[in-house]
């Protein structure tokens, strides 16, 4: 798989991540948007929050394969 086709599947995973995470956060926030109970019941927030962390796993597993160029400033960048 191409560097290119990895940061757009890290990409993808990052926006997942986010989304599920804003679900997450309403739902703990359920009060102040109006709701009289939460709407994910505690197992389905245990299960998001596998999902997350998950999700986070793969894309530490994603930036592994990258193949990364060192330049003179102890930086690095992506080789295309």
């Amino acid at each position: 798989m191409s560097n290119r086709e990895l940061m757009g599947s890290i990409e993808a995973k990052l926006f997942q991540i986010e989304s599920m995470a804003r679900i997450a956060m309403d739902n703990l926030n359920h009060d102040n948007l109006g709701y009289d109970e939460p709407f994910i019941n505690s197992v389905d927030m245990v299960n998001l929050m596998a999902a997350i962390i998950n999700l986070a796993n793969e894309i530490y597993d994603k930036f592994d394969q990258l193949e990364l160029i060192k330049d003179g400033n102890h930086g690095a960048y992506i080789n295309q």
